[in-house]
């Protein structure tokens, strides 16, 4: 299975004061589109998780086009394009009914050993897996996101890993970061129904009761987020227009 689709309508909950679908609400759905897919090729969570392995997201970049209104009903779709033995690159596209193209994506995810959290190579996992060689976004290969200096930042502010934040993999799941990424963005005069960008690097897992702190610092036509734990920097994220 090569492709994995699904048709969904965009739950309210999901969606901001104007009804429209929320950034990290998008990159949740692509989360779950995901783990639906994997699941039916016999390497989800609970396939994974007794053998003490997850799959993790390392780094990820989306274009968001627009974003959908609550109720719209929208396919969303998945695929693998294989391997460099480290890391399993994963895309997406999603859909309106008329075929609009609302979201692209493009992720890393390593796996790693759930008690250790030691990677995982992935060779022989993904040797027998069904690839599809079609890049969702002009970012299929995605380096480190290098930071300017963020020693003055524009704005920040803190926030603990609270109970709510935490997911089955006992770590702040990775849409949490980026609510935090456009709580932060959205302190300033950007325009989220205009197309943008978002590249993000997962680097420092935070755990229960740790405190992250984020700062954004505009750089060169984009904002930058950085957003540190006890151990360092957790996530570096960058924004900027399409």
């Amino acid at each position: 299975m090569d492709l994995f689709e699904q048709t969904l309508e965009t739950p309210s909950y999901l969606c901001d004061r104007h009804d429209r679908l929320h950034p990290w609400a998008a990159v949740r759905l692509c989360q779950e589109v995901s783990e639906a897919h994997s699941k039916a090729t016999g390497i989800g969570y609970e396939e994974l998780i007794s053998q003490n392995r997850i799959w993790i997201l390392s780094r990820a970049y989306y274009n968001i086009y627009r974003r959908p209104s609550a109720y719209e009903k929208v396919m969303l779709s998945t695929w693998s394009r294989g391997s460099d033995g480290l890391f399993a690159f994963r895309d997406y596209r999603m859909k309106s009914e008329t075929g609009e193209t609302l979201l692209t994506g493009t992720t890393y995810w390593p796996m790693i050993e759930f008690t250790t959290r030691r990677p995982i190579r992935l060779k022989e996992m993904m040797e027998h897996y069904e690839c599809r060689q079609e890049e969702a976004t002009d970012h299929s290969v995605l380096e480190r996101l290098r930071l300017p200096d963020m020693s003055q930042p524009d704005g920040c502010f803190e926030q603990p890993a609270l109970f709510s934040l935490i997911d089955h993999a006992q770590h702040v799941n990775n849409a949490e970061y980026v609510r935090l990424v456009f709580d932060c963005l959205m302190q300033t005069d950007f325009d989220l129904e205009k197309p943008f960008g978002l590249e993000i690097n997962y680097q420092h897992e935070t755990q229960p009761n740790d405190m992250l702190s984020v700062s954004r610092k505009q750089d060169n036509g984009a904002t930058f987020v950085q957003i540190s734990n006890s151990r360092g920097l957790s996530v570096a994220a960058k924004v900027n227009r399409l």
